[in-house]
This record gives C-alpha cells, sequence and structure tokens, in this order.
C-alpha cells in the first residue's frame, strides 16, 4: 500500500516548517505562542526573508537553492559544493524578496527525510515522502490560521486573509541536524511550471506514446459558449467545485447549497408553468423563496423524480452546515473535508 515504504516507527525528530504568506503582516519578528487542539505551537514571524535561485525563478522552486534571511546582493555566497556543482559566477544567483514568512517547529518521522537509493527502490518511494511533507504542512495551516486571524481581529488589515492550500501551496521542510530544505507542494497545481501533460497513443502500435498538453477544450467551442447559457445555480455549482479544490470548504457548502436551491426553484417553476401561465407559475414559485423544504416537498409532488432518500438526507445534512455556517459563524478547516 501507498505509504509502507515509510517506517513510521522511526525516531520523530525536530522538523522546522516554512511558509511564505501571500501578504505582509505589519508586526515586528518575533515568536507568538498558540494552543491549537489541545497542543502547543510557537510560530515565528521570521525578519525579512530572501529566496535564492540558479539561473531561473520558478513556480516550483525547482531552482531554488537556498532561503533564509534576507542579505543584500553579494553578500550571500553558496556552499563550496554548491559553487562548485553550478558555478560561483554571481549572475548565476538570483534572490527574490519574500513577503512575511513564517516558521512552526514541530516533529517528524526521520525516515520520511532518510536519503533514497533510486537503483534499489521503487520510484513511488519519492512519492510518499512528498505527500508526507505535504501532509504534515497541511496539518498546521489551522495553527497558521489562527495567527492571521488573531493578526485580522488585531488590526483589521484588509490585506490579510485566511490562508488555503491554494494560497500557499510550496512550503520548505527542514529536520533538523540535516542541511538541505525539502519542497513540500500542498497543491501541485498552484506549484507547477508548466501546463499537465498526458500520454497519447503513438500513431502506430510500435511508435511510444508521445507526451502532449493536457486539453479541456478547443478554441472553437469557447467561442460559442456563452455565460448566459447556464442553468440557474450551475456557476455556483462551478465556484463550489473550485472551492473545494484550492481548500474554501466553508465557501464550497455555502455555494453547493445555493446551487441546488436555486436548480429547483428552476425545476417547481418549470413543473407549475405546465399548469399555470407564466406570471402565475412565477408568483407561485415566489412564495417559496424563504421556505426551501417546502418548495422541495411540492416540486416532488409535481414532479416525482427519482431521488434516494439517502440523497435527500444528505442534502438536508449539508443544509443544516450552511445553516450552522452563515448564521453561526461556522469555519471548515481541511479535516472537515473528510
Amino acid at each position: 500500500m501507498f505509504g509502507d515504504g515509510l517506517d513510521w516507527s522511526s525516531p520523530l525528530t525536530e522538523t522546522m516548517l516554512y511558509v511564505e504568506l501571500p501578504f505582509w503582516l505589519m508586526t515586528p519578528p518575533g515568536p507568538v505562542d498558540i494552543q491549537w487542539a489541545g497542543a502547543a505551537f510557537t510560530v515565528d514571524i521570521c525578519s525579512p526573508w530572501m529566496e535564492v535561485f540558479a539561473w531561473l525563478v520558478t513556480d516550483s522552486r525547482a531552482t531554488a537553492v537556498h532561503q533564509g534571511p534576507w542579505r543584500n546582493p553579494g553578500e550571500w555566497q553558496p556552499e563550496p559544493e554548491l559553487a562548485k556543482e553550478l558555478g560561483d559566477d554571481q549572475a548565476h544567483w538570483l534572490q527574490r524578496n519574500c513577503k512575511s514568512v513564517l516558521r512552526i517547529k514541530t516533529s517528524a518521522h526521520t525516515s520520511a527525510f532518510r536519503a533514497i537509493d533510486d537503483d534499489a527502490e521503487p520510484p513511488r518511494a519519492h512519492y510518499e515522502q512528498e505527500a508526507y511533507w505535504a501532509t504534515l504542512c497541511e496539518a498546521h495551516l489551522p495553527v497558521i490560521n489562527e495567527l492571521i486571524q488573531r493578526y485580522r481581529l488585531v488590526t483589521y488589515d484588509f490585506f490579510a486573509y485566511e490562508v488555503s492550500p491554494w494560497d500557499v501551496p510550496r512550503w520548505y521542510v527542514k529536520q533538523v541536524g540535516q542541511g538541505e530544505h525539502r519542497v513540500a507542494r500542498l497543491l501541485p497545481y498552484a506549484a507547477g511550471d508548466r501546463k499537465p501533460f498526458i500520454l497519447e497513443p503513438g500513431s502506430n502500435p510500435q511508435d511510444p506514446p508521445r507526451a502532449q498538453e493536457f486539453v479541456y477544450t478547443t478554441l472553437g467551442d469557447l467561442a460559442n459558449a456563452s455565460s448566459h447559457d447556464a442553468s440557474p445555480g450551475e456557476l455556483d455549482l462551478l465556484d463550489a467545485r473550485s472551492l473545494m479544490e484550492r481548500g474554501d470548504y466553508t465557501g464550497a457548502v455555502r455555494r453547493t447549497v445555493t446551487a441546488i436551491e436555486a436548480l429547483v426553484r428552476q425545476a417547481l417553476f418549470n413543473e407549475l408553468e405546465k399548469t399555470y401561465s407564466e406570471e402565475e407559475a412565477e408568483e407561485r414559485t415566489a412564495r417559496t423563496d424563504n421556505d426551501f423544504p417546502g418548495r422541495l416537498a411540492q416540486w416532488q409532488r409535481l414532479a416525482s423524480p427519482n431521488i434516494s432518500t439517502q440523497l435527500l438526507d444528505e442534502f438536508r445534512d449539508t443544509r443544516q452546515i450552511r445553516h450552522e455556517i452563515v448564521h453561526r459563524g461556522l469555519r471548515l478547516t481541511s479535516p472537515d473535508r473528510s
């Protein structure tokens, strides 16, 4: 099974997580103590920070060779081995100013950071380690968001906001005692340097597969489409799907329920229009605008849809979660996704 290449009995060792926020926290550098889920964390707001890249600055950070406190150009020097490998010409090193960088001390299994022998182990060994790093970082998102929410309450800074994996897709992970930082990608799509590729069969059976950029649609289809063609609630449903993948589970639930309620309203109108004029059908439909259970029951009587009791119960449960979100400020985090 995926993950059995990690030694889960290996020692837990002090590990540092680094993440750059997409905005600045207007505070002095220093530590902030946070309690979350019964555990104590110290989040360090780092001093001005930088990344150093070799030749190219990439979203994936594949070309990043250093991250740490800011140094004026020319002050930072690579380790001798790195300089020997890539050349010590200063033109090769590109510095980038970071926005606010946070550092969290945690613990992680040493097996997730061990050197992998590519000749003796399957390729999935690397993927298992990368999945471990990403999961470790994402598990600390609620701690990061607790700090951000405290900052927002104290400052009312309107540029700061609660972050999701989409907002902070790249982290650095370093286990104490190991020199190199590892890059953890919470959302590979947001950390990629190129569009996704897929393998297409060759023209002939004996031809090797060809790598092709993934294409969802054609320019002609885009030209012929219009947002006015969307069914009621469809754009909200698309919003919900995007928010779910980007890690905004609270927004996804709200949008999903809105989409279904809008679609049921239109479905009820369609049924009523079979019997009444358009104006009267709209008037009767409008009477249900503050009574969704009544709207749903009326539509079921008229249309007799083939919807299972289980699906209806699940939707009622989801509407209750939406009610808690809207009226009681419930905020969903990554553990709630399951």
